[in-house]
C-alpha cells in the first residue's frame, strides 16, 4: 500500500462514498468505479494506470466479492481501527493463482456499521497491484533444484571449459 495512506483514511473514503459524500481531499490518487471480480486485473490496470498511486497501485470502488472468478483470498480479514482503537472496518488480501494471469494481488477494504448491521456488503474499496516475484518465496521444488545446481556448478564448468 502507498506508504503515506493509512488504512483508516481508505475506510473513511469508502464510508464517504457509501453515504454520497465527497472523498477526502488528502487522497494522493483517484478512485474509480469498476467490477474487480468481473474484470481482468491487467485490463483494469491498463485503463487506470495513469491515475495510479506513487507505488503503482490503482484504487477502485466495486461491489463485494463474487464466488466466481479468478481471485482467491490469501489472508484472513484484519481489523482496521482508528487511533483511539475504535473498530471501523477490515482488510483482506486477494491473489490470482492462475499461472497465465498470476502476479496480481489486491487488498479489499470494508466498512463496519455499528448499527448492528456488521460489515457493509454494498460497495467496497479495492487496491490492485502487481506482486513482485523476487520477494515471493520459491516453491520447495525450485529451492531444491537451485541448491543441487549450486553444488554441481563448479564441476560442470571445469568439465566443459575449453583449455
Amino acid at each position: 500500500m502507498a506508504d503515506d495512506v493509512a488504512p483508516a483514511l481508505l475506510v473513511d473514503a469508502l464510508l464517504r462514498r457509501q453515504h454520497g459524500h465527497p472523498l477526502p481531499p488528502q487522497l494522493p490518487f483517484a478512485i474509480f468505479d469498476a467490477d474487480v471480480f468481473a474484470s481482468d486485473p491487467s485490463t483494469l490496470y491498463n485503463e487506470y494506470w495513469s491515475y495510479a498511486a506513487d507505488d503503482g497501485s490503482i484504487y477502485l470502488f466495486s461491489p463485494g466479492p463474487s464466488t466466481e472468478g479468478q481471485w482467491r483470498t490469501a489472508t484472513a480479514a484484519r481489523s482496521i481501527t482508528t487511533a483511539d482503537g475504535t473498530y471501523i472496518g477490515r482488510r483482506t488480501t486477494w491473489v490470482i493463482f492462475d499461472r497465465a494471469n498470476g502476479g496480481w494481488a489486491m487488498e479489499e477494504f470494508c466498512t463496519y456499521h455499528n448499527d448492528g448491521g456488521g460489515v457493509a456488503e454494498d460497495v467496497r474499496l479495492y487496491r490492485i497491484y502487481r506482486r513482485i516475484p523476487s520477494l515471493q518465496p520459491l516453491p520447495p521444488l525450485v529451492q531444491r533444484r537451485r541448491r543441487h545446481q549450486v553444488g554441481l556448478e563448479g564441476q560442470f564448468s571445469q568439465m566443459c571449459s575449453l583449455r
